[in-house]
């Protein structure tokens, strides 16, 4: 008995060898190893036989793959193998993906009787993860899917807090894949997941530590690389990149409303004209935020009665910079007794989006009468002034603005009891013609120290 056994040891096939194979591996079959596709570049798979006890010329070693009854290749024994190691090519398109079992059977001259090694159990992946794609660049195979607010609105702090949920997608996903997700170049690992490759999709999840730097143009892309080391591509390794706006450092914006400086009742929403802005030729309104940072460029509007003004933009070159500007008088004059919006907004560095502030809404207080705007007739020579029944005797004189500058005329005594026509000097609109003119009149109460009053503007073009 003992002797039969010690016989049947030195009879023993040995499995094949796979020169450059990776072994051992993790695998939920147990494989011996597995095969990259790197070693079948050549469409042959190199199998190695070690010579076994008594060979022969003339003996014959046959490959079976897979419980198949066909040998897959036979080698008859030549002289250059007797006694030696010998190599035999399978087809690599013979391999199945997944697990091969791959026998070899001996049979020698001196006995029909054939005897086979125990199966090799090999792991195979074909096609590779992402499928094969000819040429390099980007990997059209590989998808990223990105929640829609994370498209819309990038991510803050807040939002980095509570996690990203990435969804990634690509054909031939297997369990135990590696995705490389890359953040920038900062570099994520991930395991596909038994349940994931089931699903056809892998689920990141990122976090605030996954963020290392803000970038409002942060690069994401990822890659695949299978059990085997079999990496997408082989050329088009990456996906197509997705720009994410990231800024979870920089403060999280809040454009409250301007201040107006000379509004000083009611919180800063009445505005006295008399008493407050009587004698002031512009308005000074400041703009001061949370989340200000250099390079942020912010404009101004103001939007009175019957125009809307638009500064000239000014720029953010520190954190929690006050930006002053000035707003014209005539604005300001133009919507006595009514209302104003006052509003701005902040374009970040690099975008070209215009963010609005929320606005601020001032009442300005009227004065002693009430002065509509004043028209003027179809030849631009006379301008007719409005004003409500007066109680002593007033002289009216009108001005013209163009740009920068201002024509005033000569006071004129009021008999009429509701308007007064003025004539318009024909200086005014020489060389001025084509050119946006404000017409507008003041009342002064003669010989009374009483403030002057001043009336709405009438925009025209001269």
């Amino acid at each position: 008995m003992a002797g039969a056994k010690k016989a049947r040891r030195l009879r023993q096939i040995y499995p094949v060898q796979i020169p450059g194979w990776l072994s051992p591996i993790q695998h939920p079959e147990n494989p011996h190893g597995g095969v990259p596709l790197s070693l079948t570049l050549s469409g042959l798979l190199q199998l190695l036989i070690d010579p076994w006890l008594n060979m022969s010329l003339e003996d014959s070693a046959k490959i079976y793959l897979n419980g198949s009854s066909s040998p897959a290749l036979i080698k008859i024994i030549e002289p250059p193998e007797l006694d030696r190691r010998f190599y035999m090519d399978l087809p690599a398109a013979l391999l199945r993906d997944g697990i091969n079992l791959v026998v070899l059977e001996v049979t020698r001259v001196s006995d029909p009787v054939p005897e086979s090694s125990v199966p090799l159990r090999v792991l195979y992946h074909t096609p590779r993860p992402g499928g094969e794609v000819s040429g390099s660049g980007d990997n059209p195979n590989l998808l990223m899917t990105l929640p829609a607010d994370v498209i819309a609105n990038g991510i803050d702090a807040a939002r980095a807090a509570e996690g990203v949920l990435v969804q990634l997608r690509y054909i031939h996903m297997r369990t135990a894949d590696i995705i490389t997700f890359s953040i920038d170049r900062h570099e994520i690992r991930h395991a596909v997941t038994a349940a994931e490759a089931a699903a056809g999709v892998a689920v990141i999840r990122l976090t605030t530590t996954d963020f290392l730097q803000d970038n409002p143009r942060s690069e994401w892309r990822f890659r695949v690389t299978d059990l085997l080391g079999n990496s997408s591509g082989p050329l088009a390794i990456w996906s197509r990149i997705t720009y994410v706006d990231v800024h979870i450092r920089r403060p999280v914006l809040d454009l409250i409303p301007p201040k107006v400086l000379e509004a000083r009742d009611s919180n800063g929403t009445v505005l006295n004209f008399i008493r407050d802005f009587y004698e002031a030729q512009h308005a000074t309104v400041e703009v001061r935020y949370p989340g200000s940072a250099g390079g942020q460029s912010v404009k101004l509007y103001c939007l009175g009665r019957n125009n809307t003004y638009g500064s000239e933009i000014q720029f953010m070159t520190t954190v929690n910079q006050t930006l002053t500007f000035r707003v014209p008088r005539h604005e300001i004059v133009d919507s006595i007794n009514s209302g104003m919006r006052f509003e701005y907004t902040v374009r970040l560095s690099g975008s070209t989006e215009d963010l609005p502030s929320k606005p601020l809404n001032i009442t300005i207080t009227g004065q002693k009468h009430f002065l509509p705007e004043p028209t003027l007739n179809a030849a631009k020579d006379n301008l007719r002034t409005y004003y409500p029944p007066l109680e002593a005797t007033y002289s009216v004189r009108i001005s013209l603005t163009v740009g920068t500058t201002r024509y005033d005329s000569n006071e004129t005594t009021i008999t009429q009891p509701s308007y007064t026509n003025v004539a318009v000097p024909p200086s005014w609109l020489t060389g001025n013609r084509g050119k946006l003119g404000l017409f507008n009149f003041t009342l002064k109460r003669t010989g009374s120290s009483d403030p002057i009053i001043f009336s709405w503007y009438l925009r025209v073009t001269l």
